[in-house]
């Protein structure tokens, strides 16, 4: 006889914040972490990467310009491995971005630099609880 569970578990959603600006990132991190979601931070497109390898995510907010592998190039190599996790881009400047390879990726969305923190949140939390 199996025994069901009288409730579902519902795990505190995990974001991460892949910036190379560590304010930013800290501010983001901040705001998301008082709404209630276990917050990642990664400095660099490698850090990203490896935590999607070892960590269990809801989604990534990744950065488009930073150095070394830049926010396209991370989640092409993040895509390989989880092609499901939701991923949210951001940038300062949106007219540099390949928009044929950022629907390829799936990109959910694409917020403007600066963004209001409480924009993040709404896209956060509707990536991560669509209903």
């Amino acid at each position: 006889m199996v025994a069901w569970p009288n409730r579902i578990e519902n795990p505190t959603p995990s974001v991460l914040i892949a910036d190379d600006n560590d304010g930013w990132r800290g501010a983001v991190g901040d705001v998301l972490a008082r709404e209630g979601f276990r917050t990642l931070e990664a400095t660099c497109g490698e850090e990203a990467i490896e935590l999607v390898r070892h960590e269990r995510l809801d989604v990534v907010l990744i950065d488009f310009h930073m150095p070394r592998l830049d926010g396209i190039q991370t989640l092409r190599i993040i895509r390989r491995e989880q092609y499901w996790l939701p991923a949210v881009l951001m940038t300062a400047h949106p007219a540099d971005l390949p928009a044929a390879e950022v629907r390829a990726l799936r990109v959910k969305t694409v917020l403007e630099k600066p963004v209001d923190r409480q924009v993040i949140v709404r896209v956060v939390t509707r990536v991560v609880r669509p209903w």
